[in-house]
């Protein structure tokens, strides 16, 4: 994938999708359009989603306009470090948490793929 700055850019686009206000489809494509969209799914599932998703799952989400870059960083990064010493038992749950955070994001990742698409196309 691309060099730790970019995913940063990337990361913190991504996080967008789950804030409590209105999701800006295009803004948030004008920034993955220029990852490859395999990158983009797999920095959504595999680093965002799984950090961010407890905001829009909860009755009064504690972040409304966007997240706070250091900490999201920093919340991917240890993430990346659990995982990596998870032993059978953990990546069985976390192969249950990959697919269920699949299954709650899929219209929002069809909805951005094609924005994706789209931005791609219009340059």
């Amino acid at each position: 994938m691309a060099n730790q700055l970019e995913q940063r850019q990337l990361w913190l686009a991504l996080s967008n999708l789950f804030v409590d206000s209105e999701v800006d489809y295009k803004q948030v494509a004008g920034v993955a359009k220029n990852y490859a969209i395999k990158d983009v799914e797999f920095a959504l599932f595999e680093r965002v989603a799984p950090v961010c998703i407890s905001n829009v799952l909860v009755p009064v989400p504690p972040v409304w306009w966007y997240f706070d870059e250091e900490q999201l960083v920093a919340d991917i990064e240890s993430l990346v470090k659990k995982r990596a010493r998870q032993g059978v038992m953990g990546k069985c749950l976390s192969a249950v948490a990959r697919r269920l955070i699949r299954l709650i994001s899929a219209k929002v990742w069809a909805e951005l793929k094609v924005e994706i698409e789209l931005a791609k196309r219009n340059g």
